[in-house]
């Protein structure tokens, strides 16, 4: 996962998206917006020589309208997801919450488990 999150964010940045967040715990973390972190290129130099995900991953989901709420109040315009079938469906559910705020924000889904399926 960390090679993944490395590659999302240096390519970001070399597009010239001037802030990346890495949201720790899943989608509990979009909620506890001062756990965001600041994935500069520095932050994820190394973390592809790593295990596991530096952003540490949670079986929790707040209620979509939550996370949709979070995502327009701090402007984000494109939402990165990494995860399994499950993970994709709440990520389609934040979509439809923030198309019902009329919040313009890209959810990508980026398919990637840990149980192998």
């Amino acid at each position: 996962l960390n090679s993944v999150i490395r590659e999302i964010s240096l390519m970001l940045r070399a597009y010239g998206v001037k802030q990346v967040y890495g949201i720790r715990g899943g989608y509990t973390g979009c909620i506890r917006e001062l756990d965001w972190l600041d994935l500069t290129a520095e932050v994820v130099q190394d973390i592809h020589t790593q295990g596991g995900s530096c952003l540490v991953s949670d079986r929790g989901n707040p209620p979509p309208e939550e996370i949709a709420a979070v995502m327009q109040r701090r402007k984000i315009r494109q939402f990165f997801v990494l995860g399994g079938d499950g993970t994709h469906r709440c990520a389609m559910e934040i979509f439809k919450a923030m198309t019902d705020i009329k919040h313009e924000c890209a959810v990508v889904g980026v398919p990637k488990t840990i149980d192998n399926d």
